[in-house]
């Protein structure tokens, strides 16, 4: 619902506590009816979303309905299914406040969560966390006489920071089982226990205690549980659309193309609408602009890491293919980072093959799409100076206006120029760097391009040109040309009217740059 529409609309960009958007008159999308419905039909939940995509504050909406805050719900959905409106105690703790660079850590966090519930619930407990936990339990259900509610949110903040360290990973992972074990164990004393967080692990891994969760984040029922669903989008926002338009000189249906473009795209299940990013829409509503508001508040320092530690190649993110079991996996990030990305939200479903059980995944929207391979551009294309000198404007001219003997030179400038790196696969780290030059040009660029004679490196379309490249590392510009003919890799261009240009390079990874190429022409 979009309230008081007279006065100046209020978003909640920040804001995680329920009560407050209420009490603040903020605007609140309405998803009380769907919670209504996961309470009514599960007891134990999971919840995987990306960061910033408001698990914190379903979780605070959850506490404030167990808590029997009615008046909060007042005009909201569940205000007309719910008529009870019992109060339980409610245990919520939120794991994402702390830097987890070691084991004590975690016991320091959760510790302080449940010395707030011995001061809340005037109960008192000792032992270790996960034997203080279950005498919480116990001893308020006991003292009050109703069952208690387990809220816990960014459950896996700690193993994330430590996923790059096997010997704490295995510590905090080891901590963690013991004390969620602890939900099954004091089940006859739990109303209802929900954990959230980015990455699923494994069940073996760390939920073998706690084996009755029902995970529902690729339930199309709660696809839109956290973000905004098409019709929430229009219902919702259709004054600050309206507002915005005025301010940016821009019509309203192309205000509402550029908001989809750019923020929605999210999917989270086998059917359903796709889903816009609720902080990006928000910040943009809120500042009157267009901006990459999602991607700026995280990092892609780890990615990049990632990337070169373990030679991921880049090329053909889009399109990639696996099961709900890899999609849930990230327990092996040295063979595959696809669904890490997917739980990071930098790659999401777009559409899911019903016999052979795989979800294909994509980037999200422009948002993500460019800022991702901007991050990458700053890291690969990085000059000895420090900064970045991959002018895409200028690279593009060449291509646009037929210059590839300049573009040629200029790539060759600017490897030259790269400072140097530790790179373990230099053949990979190229062809990296070729993808994220490729992906920055914003031209019609296919990379990897099948045939039924061979795999062409790289084509570059445009409305007068066509660009074939191949490349080869530590080899001669002369048997990369031989490919592209015995190939045939211009074969399908045969009719084409426009000019191709036959390019075949080599890189030395000894040098680090192009050393030789040649270009041929067909007009």
């Amino acid at each position: 619902m979009e309230m008081n529409m007279e006065r100046k609309i209020k978003y909640p960009v920040g804001i995680q506590t329920f009560s407050k958007i209420i009490e603040g008159n903020y605007l609140y999308v309405d998803k009380t009816a769907l919670i209504y419905s996961l309470i009514s039909e599960s007891d134990y939940v999971f919840l995987s979303r990306p960061r910033r995509f408001g698990k914190s504050l379903l979780m605070s909406t959850l506490e404030a309905y167990f808590r029997g805050r009615k008046e909060l719900f007042t005009g909201l959905a569940i205000s007309e299914l719910e008529s009870d409106w019992t109060e339980f105690p409610v245990f919520r703790f939120d794991l994402s406040g702390e830097n987890y660079v070691d084991a004590s850590r975690l016991v320091e966090n959760i510790g302080f969560y449940l010395d707030r519930i011995e001061l809340l619930y005037d109960i008192t407990s000792s032992g270790s966390i996960a034997t203080r936990f279950k005498q919480l339990i116990m001893k308020v259900n006991l003292k009050y006489g109703r069952k208690v509610v387990i809220l816990i949110d960014e459950y896996d903040k700690p193993l994330l920071d430590c996923l790059h360290n096997d010997e704490l990973h295995d510590t905090l992972r080891n901590e963690l089982r013991s004390f969620y074990s602890c939900i099954k164990a004091c089940d006859e004393y739990i109303r209802f226990a929900m954990l959230t967080g980015v990455s699923k692990f494994g069940k073996v891994s760390i939920f073998s205690g706690l084996n009755n969760l029902v995970d529902i984040s690729l339930l199309p029922e709660y696809n839109d549980l956290c973000g905004i669903s098409e019709k929430e989008f229009r219902d919702c926002f259709r004054t600050s659309i309206h507002n915005f338009a005025l301010n940016a000189n821009l019509s309203t249906e192309e205000t509402w193309n550029r908001f989809k473009s750019l923020y929605d795209g999210y999917h989270f299940a086998k059917s359903g609408d796709f889903i816009y990013n609720p902080f990006s829409v928000l910040s943009a509503f809120k500042l009157n602009e267009f901006n990459s508001f999602w991607y700026a508040t995280g990092s892609s320092a780890y990615l990049i890491k990632l990337i070169e530690t373990n030679s991921y190649s880049l090329d053909r993110l889009d399109g990639q293919r696996r099961t709900e079991a890899q999609l849930g996996n990230i327990t092996d990030l040295k063979y595959d980072f696809v669904p890490l990305l997917y739980q990071s939200g930098y790659l999401t479903i777009k559409s899911y093959d019903h016999d052979s059980g795989e979800y294909t995944l994509g980037f999200p929207n422009r948002e993500v799409y460019e800022a991702f391979w901007t991050s990458l551009k700053n890291h690969f294309f990085r000059t000895r100076g420090g900064g970045s000198d991959f002018d895409v404007r200028i690279l593009t001219d060449d291509f646009l206006c037929g210059r590839p003997e300049d573009f040629m030179r200029r790539l060759q400038a600017l490897f030259a120029d790269i400072s140097s790196e530790q790179e373990r696969n230099k053949e990979i780290h190229f062809q990296n760097m070729m993808a994220v030059a490729a992906k920055m040009l914003g031209l019609n660029v296919r990379t990897e391009v099948h045939s039924s004679a061979g795999r062409c490196d790289m084509q570059v379309l445009t409305d007068r040109f066509v660009y074939i490249f191949e490349f080869k590392i530590d080899g001669n510009a002369t048997d990369a040309m031989r490919q592209i003919h015995e190939k045939g890799y211009a074969g399908p261009f045969s009719a084409d009217k426009r000019t191709i240009f036959l390019i075949a390079a080599n890189f030395s990874t000894q040098k680090r740059t192009l050393t030789d190429w040649l270009i041929e022409t067909i007009k």
